[in-house]
C-alpha cells in the first residue's frame, strides 16, 4: 500500500504537467505566438550579391560612389536594433561565392576590387534570369536578400535582339511567380543609384568601351513583408541619403485599403460644397469653368517614394468625369502644390480634420454637371523613371551623354517583375469611394 500510495500522487503530478503544456501550447498557437515565430520575427539574415561581372568591376575600382553607398548599406545592417540581423555576402556569376575576403562584415567594401574578385566564376557571364533564379531560390522566410549590379542584359549569341529581350522579360517574371507563389508575402524594391566609373563598358555587340566616367546601378530588395517593413524604415534611408541615390520603384502583392480621406469644402472654386454624413454635396457649380476642390488623403501606411505618390498619371477614376489637376503635400495648416502659392487651410476645415492625419493634398476637377460617386484609385504601375532609364540600343553610348544614364534592357527586367506581382495581386494600392449627392 505505501507504494501505490507513492505513485499516485506521482501520476497525477504528470498529468497536470502534461495538460497545461499542451494548454500552453494551445494558448500559443491561438495567440500565433509560439516558438517559430518570435524567433522569425527577431532574427534575420541579410544576403548581399554581387553581381561579378567585367561590367561591374569599374564601380569596384579605387574610391567610388558605389563603394560609398555599400559602405553605409553593411554598416546600416550591422547597427539596426529593432531585429538581431546576420550579413553574408556572395560574388555571383555562374557560380555562388560565398566570402568575407576575411575581415568584419563592414569592410568588406574596401576589400572589394576586381583583383579580389578576379578568378570567382566566369566573369564574362551576366545570365540575369539565372542569377535571379539562384536567388530567389535560396529565398527563405527570414531572408533580406540585396542584389548589387548594372542589370546591363547581354543576349550573348542571340540575332534577334528584341527577341532576347522578350525572353528576358517571361524568364524574369517566371522566376518571381514562383518565389511569390510559394510566399504571397515577398515584396520586391528596386533602387537606382549613379557612380563614378573606372573601367570598361561592353555594348550590345559585346564591343568594349573606355572613357565613360558615369554610370547607372541597382539595387534590388527582396523579402518578406516584415523584413522589408524593416529594411524600408530603418536601413533604406539611410541609402538615401548618399550622393548616389536616384529613384525607386515597390512591387508587393498587398494592398492597402482602407485610407483616410477627407474633402475640404471650402476649397471649391466659385462653386459651394457641403460635407454631410459622410457625403460629398454639390449645392452649386461655377458658371464658367470645371468645378475643382481638394481633397485631404493619409499616404503615411503605404511604402512607394513621395515621386510616387506626387505623379498624378499613377492615378486613375472609375468616372471620365473627374481627374487630377495636381497632387501636394499638406504641412501643419498649409497645402503646398508645386509652382502655386501656399494655400492655407480654412478656420471650419481645420475644426472637420482635428484630430486626423494627413500627408497630402489631391486638387480634383469635375468636368461638366456629376452624375456619379468619386471613385480613384492608386495604381500599380512601374515608375516613368524605369522608361527614362531603359536603353534599346548602346551602341552609340560613348557619344551620347543622355544614353551613358541609362541601362540596356532595363525596362524588360522591370516589365518582368512587375507582371509577376500583378498576376498574383491586384494592380491597385487603395481605392476610394467618396458619396456625391
Amino acid at each position: 500500500m505505501k507504494v501505490i500510495f507513492l505513485k499516485y500522487p506521482l501520476l497525477i503530478f504528470i498529468v497536470i504537467l502534461v495538460f497545461s503544456s499542451c494548454k500552453r501550447d494551445k494558448e500559443n498557437e491561438d495567440n500565433g505566438t509560439d516558438k517559430t515565430d518570435s524567433i522569425k520575427l527577431n532574427k534575420g539574415i541579410v544576403k548581399i550579391y554581387f553581381e561579378n561581372t567585367l561590367s561591374m568591376d569599374g564601380y569596384i575600382n579605387g574610391n567610388t560612389s558605389f563603394k560609398d553607398v555599400f559602405r553605409e548599406l553593411l554598416v546600416a545592417v550591422d547597427n539596426e536594433n529593432k531585429i538581431d540581423l546576420e550579413t553574408e555576402f556572395y560574388l555571383i556569376n555562374n557560380e555562388l561565392t560565398p566570402t568575407n575576403f576575411g575581415v568584419e562584415n563592414t569592410k568588406i567594401s574596401e576589400e572589394l576590387t576586381p583583383q579580389s574578385t578576379a578568378g570567382k566564376g566566369n566573369k564574362n557571364s551576366s545570365n540575369f534570369e539565372e542569377i535571379l533564379n539562384t536567388i530567389l531560390q535560396k529565398q527563405d522566410e527570414n531572408v533580406i536578400s540585396i542584389i548589387m549590379a548594372d542589370f546591363i542584359y547581354s543576349p550573348k549569341g542571340e540575332s534577334n535582339t528584341i527577341s532576347a529581350l522578350n525572353k528576358l522579360r517571361t524568364y524574369t517574371k517566371d522566376a518571381f511567380l514562383k518565389a511569390t507563389e510559394q510566399n504571397k508575402t515577398l515584396e520586391t524594391k528596386i533602387f537606382s543609384f549613379k557612380s563614378d566609373f573606372k573601367g570598361v563598358y561592353y555594348d550590345i555587340n559585346d564591343k568594349s568601351i573606355q572613357g565613360i566616367n558615369n554610370r547607372p546601378y541597382y539595387y534590388f530588395i527582396i523579402a518578406p513583408t516584415g523584413l522589408m517593413t524593416v529594411f524600408t524604415d530603418e536601413i533604406a534611408p539611410q541609402l538615401k541619403k548618399t550622393r548616389g541615390y536616384r529613384n525607386e520603384a515597390f512591387f508587393t502583392t498587398s494592398d492597402y485599403n482602407p485610407i483616410s480621406t477627407e474633402i475640404l469644402s471650402s476649397t471649391a472654386n466659385k462653386g459651394r460644397l457641403r460635407i454631410r454624413d459622410g457625403n460629398l454635396e454639390i449645392l452649386s457649380y461655377p458658371k464658367k469653368e470645371n468645378l475643382k476642390f481638394i481633397g485631404l488623403i493619409d499616404f503615411s501606411e503605404i511604402p512607394v517614394d513621395n515621386k510616387y505618390l506626387m505623379d498624378k498619371s499613377n492615378y486613375s477614376f472609375s468616372n471620365p468625369e473627374f481627374s487630377i489637376k495636381e497632387v501636394g503635400s499638406k504641412k501643419g495648416k498649409n497645402i503646398h502644390f508645386e509652382g502655386q502659392p501656399v494655400k492655407k487651410i480654412n478656420t471650419n476645415d481645420l475644426v472637420s480634420i482635428i484630430n486626423k492625419k494627413f500627408t497630402h493634398a489631391i486638387y480634383f476637377e469635375a468636368e461638366g454637371m456629376v452624375s456619379e460617386d468619386l471613385k480613384f484609385a492608386l495604381r500599380k504601375k512601374i515608375p516613368s523613371w524605369v522608361q527614362n532609364s531603359h536603353s534599346d540600343d548602346d551602341r552609340q553610348i560613348y557619344n551620347d551623354n543622355l544614353e551613358q544614364s541609362k541601362t540596356f534592357g532595363l525596362r524588360y527586367l522591370i516589365e518582368g517583375v512587375s507582371g509577376a506581382y500583378l498576376q498574383i495581386g491586384n494592380d491597385e494600392y487603395f481605392n476610394v469611394t467618396i458619396p456625391i449627392k
